[in-house]
Formats: structure tokens, C-alpha cells, sequence
């Protein structure tokens, strides 16, 4: 028989050894498997935070949502209330005194055009030398050339009129009770509070204005070298309290006049602005009350009372209740002080309280001993 030929045989197991021997694999011929399937796969794979994305949202109750802007809007309205406490409470100083700047007349024109005898003063100097009160000197015709000691002692013509303003006029505006207090005889000195007129600049205020009060009457005193016995404090509207609180701590004064005086300012504001809601007790400040101070007041008083507002002749008349005697009260229907000052009775009820009071003082001088 014939032997096979040698090429069968070699390959077969050629063929063998290729399929069971993988070591002869060339590393030629070897191929990395691709990696972007694996990345593929990899975020193909559920992350936790993509299951925790994956929950059902929570809903929202309507109930809660209502609670919610509930809330916020009492928040809101609490802090509305107190931004228009605080508003008020910085504010508050424009219920009793004029916000509106007055314009600059001097005391030089006035008194060229009236004829009044108007001595231009600053008073009450700071450490600095600089003053803090602007105030009108006007004396009397029969002693304008005489010093205020050596006046004459007939009739009330030694007395002196402190005048204290309502606290929204200045200076010029006040002429017409000044024209008629020279009209009496009388000396009479005026000023404008701190804040007004021609005085030292900024918010007036009732505490400034009582410092103010008590500084003019000082002025009068120390150095016009003025008797507290001849001085008779007049006040209008709000300087009826100012005037009140002067006498009070200088209870040697002749006399006090008030003019439209109310027991509180509070309850004034309280009535005119409408304000219901806020703590008016709490925060408001410029209250010039009087109620307490007039019971304790000795000396004579004439309360004048007009109906230009109907809680004048009111708060007049309580005030009048409440003060001690000596006194006296006078009611005029008239709509505006202006009209008031020119008023024939208005002239007699102060010609009238003026004399008495200066016919008191000259009865309580000590009586020379005969020899």
C-alpha cells in the first residue's frame, strides 16, 4: 500500500494546534476591548441619587399654603405698624409746632412799618458764644427812655408781658398782639422757640420749649434786671403750657394769662388726626399738659377762650375748673386770634386783669413806719 502523502498529514495538526493552543496567539494581532459599551453600561446603571430623583414628588396641601401666606402677611402688617409708629414717633413734633419754614423779616422793617419801638435781642448763648433764642423787646411808650427800675409807678405800666407763642407763628407773625399790648402800656418781650423764626435751627420741641420759656424769663430777670413780681407770663395754645410750666417753677410772677389753653395736646391730636390704632399714649410726646400743674398755681389767672375751633371754649372751660384761685375767665366769639386782639373786650378783660394785678403789688409793699 501506498504511504499517504505527508502535506495531509502536517495539515491537521496545523490545524489542531491552532485551535487548542491560544499562547501562539500574536500579541499583534490582539485587539483591547472597547471600553465606551462599559461606559455605556455604566450609566446606563441606576446612580443613587438618580433613584432618589426617581421618587414621586410630595404635594403641597392646600391648607398649609394658606397658613403660609397667612403668616406672611401678618408679618408684613406688623412691620408696616411699626415702620408708621416709628414715622410718627420721629415726626411728631409737626402736631404742635409749624413745619413750614416762615420767611426772614426783620425786626427793622417791622418796626418801620408799624411805628413799634422793636429792640431786635439775642439771648441764652451756648458755651461757644452762640445764640440759641431770637426774641423782640418792646417797651412801653412812657418808659422807652427809662431803664426798667426807674419807671414810672402809676397805673400797670411797670409790668412786663412775657408773651409765649402757640408755637406755629413766628415773630412777625405775632405782630398784632404785640401792637396790642403796647397799646395797654405795657413792656412786652416775645421770642421764637428753638427750630422757629430767627432762633437757633432744628426740630422744636416741647422740652425745648419749656428750657426756652424758662430761659426768656431769665433773660427778663438777670439781665433786663426786671422784678419777678412785675412779670406777667401770657400764653397761647400750646405757650399756655409753656407759660403754665414757667409759673410753676417760678411761682413769684405777677400773673398768668392763657390763651385757648387745652388739659392735654394729646387728646387733641388724638380727635383732629383720626389716629385710633396707635399707642398715642405710648409715643406721643409733645402732649403739653397741663391738668396737673394748674391746680397748683397761686398765683391770679385769666382764662381766655375763643370759638374758632370748637374744643376751645371746652378745654378752656376745664382748665378753668381745675385751677386754683385766683381767677378769672373771658369767652369771645371770634374765629381767629388776629380778630381777637383787636377786640375792644379783649383789651378791657387784659386792661382790666393787668391793673388789678398791679394794684395788688403795690398793696402788699411794706408800709414805711411813721415817725
Amino acid at each position: 500500500m501506498e504511504k499517504a502523502a505527508p502535506i495531509a498529514t502536517h495539515a491537521r495538526v496545523d490545524f489542531v494546534a491552532k485551535q487548542s493552543d491560544p499562547s501562539r496567539q500574536s500579541s499583534q494581532n490582539y485587539t483591547a476591548p472597547k471600553r465606551e459599551p462599559a461606559r455605556n453600561q455604566k450609566q446606563n446603571r441606576p446612580s443613587q441619587n438618580d433613584s432618589s430623583q426617581m421618587e414621586p414628588l410630595e404635594i403641597v396641601s392646600g391648607r398649609w399654603l394658606v397658613k403660609a401666606i397667612l403668616l406672611a402677611l401678618v408679618a408684613a402688617g406688623v412691620a408696616l405698624y411699626f415702620t408708621v409708629c416709628l414715622l410718627f414717633y420721629q415726626g411728631q413734633w409737626q402736631f404742635a409746632f409749624s413745619s413750614h419754614p416762615s420767611a426772614s423779616v426783620s425786626a427793622a422793617s417791622i418796626a418801620s412799618s408799624t411805628g413799634l419801638p422793636i429792640q431786635d435781642i439775642k439771648f441764652d448763648y451756648t458755651e461757644e458764644g452762640v445764640a440759641r433764642l431770637d426774641g423782640w423787646w418792646i417797651p412801653a411808650t412812657s418808659v422807652s427812655a427809662q431803664s426798667d427800675s426807674t419807671a414810672s409807678t402809676n397805673g400797670a405800666r411797670l409790668l412786663v408781658v412775657l408773651f409765649y407763642p402757640s408755637g406755629r407763628s413766628t415773630l412777625p407773625a405775632n405782630i398784632d398782639v404785640l401792637r396790642a399790648f403796647h397799646t395797654l402800656g405795657v413792656s412786652v418781650f416775645a421770642f421764637d422757640y428753638r427750630g422757629l423764626g430767627q432762633s437757633q435751627p432744628g426740630h422744636p420741641s416741647q422740652t425745648k420749649a419749656y428750657e426756652d420759656g424758662m430761659a426768656a424769663l431769665q433773660y427778663l430777670i438777670g439781665m433786663r434786671h426786671i422784678d419777678s413780681h412785675r412779670i406777667v407770663l401770657y400764653g397761647a395754645e400750646a405757650g399756655s403750657a409753656v407759660a403754665s410750666h414757667v409759673a410753676q417753677q417760678s411761682p413769684q410772677i405777677a400773673g398768668l394769662i392763657l390763651e385757648n389753653p387745652q388739659p392735654s395736646f394729646t387728646r387733641q391730636v388724638k380727635r383732629e388726626q383720626h389716629i385710633h390704632l396707635l399707642p398715642i399714649w405710648l409715643i406721643f410726646r409733645q402732649s403739653f399738659d397741663i391738668s396737673k400743674i394748674v391746680p397748683t398755681l397761686k398765683m391770679p389767672k385769666l382764662v381766655i377762650a375763643t370759638s374758632a375751633k370748637p374744643e376751645y371754649p371746652a378745654g378752656a372751660s376745664e382748665i378753668f375748673k381745675q385751677a386754683s384761685g385766683p381767677k378769672q375767665k373771658a369767652v369771645f366769639n371770634v374765629n381767629d386770634t388776629k380778630t381777637l386782639y383787636a377786640q375792644s373786650g379783649w383789651k378791657q378783660a387784659i386792661g382790666e386783669f393787668l391793673n388789678n394785678l398791679n394794684a395788688r403789688s403795690n398793696s402788699d409793699k411794706p408800709v414805711a413806719p411813721k415817725r
